[in-house]
């Protein structure tokens, strides 16, 4: 058996050619709306909690279709509003709070994003750029705002998309094209040296094309950028 993501599946047949015919696949997608639902409809009432439906279809929408981040989102809304165990009367949530998104934001993506946002220990490269938001940061700094930029889900980011992101964000000249490529390189091999089972993000250099795997570290380009320290502390 093997496992892959989708984008890599037929992997093994580019390495082995004796492959061919013989695989064949299994998609394990992500959860929908309805399966997600699931876990606050069945677990705030543990918890004598009422929760809009307005609350739990934010949260859902917000997930990525990841049971995990959730469940996240549960806890920190029985957090939010004092519960930690089952209440005596019941109660009533009707509101979530962006903040309640940013701090498990800080909770989640936080460790392999400030990996790539440091980039590599040779730092050569390492020129400051000013953005329109006013911040000045290095390239590995100017990628990663790109993408929180595209805001993307678990998707596939064709090269002219990012460096129009990058035109979009900069408020002086971009950087070479060449240049984002060798950043991409880098991040994608930190990425993959990583401890985690699937890397979080994966560049294709041949086809131009950068995808996006793991919900967590799409989770905080979305909602964790404001508080985030890029380029080894090069955000000011």
């Amino acid at each position: 058996m093997l496992i892959a993501i989708p984008h890599r599946k037929y992997d093994a047949i580019k390495v082995e050619r004796e492959m061919t015919g013989r695989l064949e696949t299994i998609t394990i997608p992500a959860w929908e709306e309805n399966e997600l639902l699931v876990i606050p409809d069945e677990g705030f009432p543990l918890l004598n909690l009422e929760v809009a439906p307005t609350v739990t279809s934010r949260l859902a929408l917000s997930a990525y279709g990841s049971p995990h981040l959730m469940q996240e989102f549960c806890r920190e809304l029985a957090r939010a509003n004092g519960v930690e165990e089952t209440t005596d009367a019941s109660r009533e949530i009707t509101d979530v709070s962006d903040s309640l998104f940013r701090k498990v934001a800080a909770g989640t993506g936080k460790v392999i994003f400030d990996k790539l946002a440091t980039g590599p220990r040779q730092r050569s490269d390492r020129i400051d750029r000013q953005l329109k938001n006013g911040k000045t940061t290095d390239i590995y700094g100017v990628v990663l705002f790109a993408l929180a930029h595209l805001a993307p889900g678990l998707d596939t980011i064709l090269y002219p998309q990012l460096r129009g992101a990058v035109r979009d964000i900069m408020a002086g000249d971009p950087p070479e094209g060449h240049e984002i490529g060798r950043v991409l390189e880098k991040m994608s091999e930190i990425a993959s040296g990583d401890e985690a089972s699937t890397p979080v993000l994966d560049w294709e250099r041949e086809e131009q094309r950068l995808h996006i795997t793991d919900p967590f570290f799409a989770f905080f380009l979305k909602w964790g950028m404001d508080e985030a320290q890029l380029g080894g502390g090069l955000v000011r």
